[in-house]
């Protein structure tokens, strides 16, 4: 039996003798820890690492390693990233070497390792510029994880709305604030999370920093927000509430049927006129008969736009309906449901916030429209009436210095699902970006909205999606190759994240800025500062 003296001794004659034999060849020895390439083609690359690195040293997924193909000889000066996708076990050994035991021990050490699985993001060259790969790193480049310094040209691409830090693996890169876009946004965003990930963190976060720049008098679009549950306006307990930003209070403009809200200074009583509501708003509300459906679609040309809702309850709207052939059974359904929406939505009244609301997001304002308590049946009407109010005056002649609009959607899959009946938002989906005004869907299932509605969306966050059903539906409808990351998007955490917007080269990993945390940095924040760089933002320091 060999002893292990021996093949020691042996291993080092037979390292000597390769030497020997290949004077101009490196050989890696044990003792050399750099990782190499061992790469496979232009669309992953593989390296292997020692299977029992420290804690602090294990690869994760979602890291990004850098690959230095670096030969001044032969004028190579390129540095390829790579991001992690998966990473399995492995070994020289062929069949089960794991299974078969060699006394107490395994077989040679130096034999086993992880091998670690790659996506090319693009390289970096000398002058720091980034573009796509279309080659591969030379056979055995070293491989490393990526310095902060070379992300340094993502700052370049990087937008105006910061929500977050750059993230490699689990470690944030601080250096590195990422942040969207403003001159996109009315190209459609969407927000996928399931509960619990942090939806609510991120919109409150990108609305502060909305804020933030309407005060600066940088914002480029105006932000409606419409939140049923209260959670925005004054937060809950420890959670903070976009009145809490005070430096930038006046980049918010706030809307509440809670009576006790519209008290606080700064808010105001809520309130949508007769005469602003159409009878498709009311269409959306409920399942309606061919027939129901029919009186619907009469009531426009049959009653006058601004006193229709009243003319139809009376005894005389009744009548007019019937002249038209409309039956008394059709119409009295018609008459109570609309009843039944006048008596849950008490803010309808004679006048109308939605003029002022306008004036607001044109500025480029932040508004949020505080509706606690109400069902879901009445924030989608109050939604529509809004909605169909914007779009109907960015359509006509654009206003000099007006800014475009995003309208944000909670639970989207409502209102943008296959086969709803939901025509106005599919317009604005479809639509909407060619007169200034987009959508943000905020939703946890977005395998329930229709795949050409999505289509459209060119900014994607997503936050963790456990449903593989909700990612494949992301994946097809991407402008971003989201296919790869699917082992990654299942195990990000709570307020981590993966932002796929055309304006930055390939989907971004993130650390979405506590809120809490954000607005106290905001609040440190000289507010003579002149805004830095291309985004307008500066790393916040403790």
């Amino acid at each position: 039996m060999v002893q292990e003296a021996d093949l020691s001794a042996f291993r080092v004659k037979l390292r000597s003798e390769v030497e020997q034999a290949l004077p101009n060849k490196k050989v890696i020895r044990k003792e050399d820890t750099t990782y190499r390439i061992i790469s496979k083609s232009v669309t992953e690359y593989q390296f292997i690492v020692p299977f029992d690195l420290a804690d602090e040293e294990r690869i994760e997924v979602g890291q990004i390693f850098s690959i230095k193909d670096h030969d001044e000889a032969r004028k190579r000066r390129l540095t390829f990233l790579a991001r992690v996708l998966d990473i399995q076990h492995g070994s020289n050994y062929e069949g089960n070497w794991d299974t078969t035991i060699k006394g107490t021990q395994f077989f040679d050490q130096e034999q086993i390792f992880n091998r670690v699985f790659a996506e090319p993001l693009g390289c970096v060259n000398c002058d720091g510029s980034f573009r796509k790969s279309r080659t591969i790193p030379t056979k055995f480049s070293t491989v490393s994880r990526a310095e902060k310094s070379e992300f340094k040209f993502l700052k370049q691409v990087m937008g105006d709305i910061e929500i977050g830090y750059l993230r490699n693996g689990s470690r944030l890169v601080e250096e590195i604030p990422v942040a969207l876009h403003s001159d996109t946004i009315d190209h459609h965003m969407g927000v996928f999370a399931t509960t619990g990930m942090g939806k609510s963190n991120f919109m409150k976060v990108f609305a502060a920093s909305c804020m933030r720049l309407a005060v600066r008098g940088e914002s480029k679009f105006g932000l409606l927000i419409v939140d049923p549950h209260g959670e925005y306006l004054k937060g809950k307990g420890s959670i903070k509430g976009l009145m809490h930003l005070k430096k930038y209070r006046e980049g918010l403009a706030c809307y509440s049927t809670d009576r006790k809200n519209s008290q606080d200074p700064g808010v105001e009583e809520l309130a949508i006129s007769e005469g602003e509501v159409r009878p498709e708003d009311v269409a959306l509300l409920y399942e309606w008969s061919p027939p129901q459906r029919d009186a619907l679609d009469a009531i426009s040309r049959i009653f006058d736009a601004g006193n229709w809702l009243e003319e139809i309850q009376s005894p005389d709207g009744l009548a007019r309906m019937m002249q038209e052939g409309f039956k008394d059974s059709t119409v009295n359904v018609l008459v109570r449901r609309i009843k039944n929406i006048l008596e849950k939505n008490r803010y309808i009244q004679k006048r109308s916030s939605l003029a002022n609301m306008l004036d607001n997001l044109q500025r480029g304002k932040v508004v949020l429209v505080d509706i606690p308590r109400m069902s879901d049946r009445s924030e989608l009407f109050l939604l529509s009436v809004i909605s169909r109010y914007i779009m109907d005056d960015y359509k006509k002649d654009e206003h000099e210095g007006r800014k475009n609009c995003l309208i944000t959607i909670e639970e989207a899959q409502r209102v943008l699902g296959a086969g709803s009946n939901t025509s106005r938002f599919e317009t604005i989906a479809r639509e909407g970006r060619k007169f200034g005004v987009g959508l943000c869907a905020i939703t946890q299932q977005p395998k329930l909205i229709d795949k050409q509605l999505l289509s459209q969306f060119n900014t994607l966050v997503v936050m963790g999606l456990g449903d593989r059903n909700d990612r494949a539906q992301l994946e097809e409808s991407a402008k971003q190759d989201l296919s790869t990351l699917d082992i990654e998007i299942q195990t990000l955490e709570k307020g981590e994240a993966i932002v796929s917007t055309l304006k930055i080269p390939f989907p971004v990993p993130a650390r979405i800025h506590r809120y809490e945390d954000y607005i106290r940095r905001l609040e440190k924040e000289d507010a003579d500062d002149a805004l830095i760089g291309r985004g307008g933002f500066r790393p916040f320091l403790e």
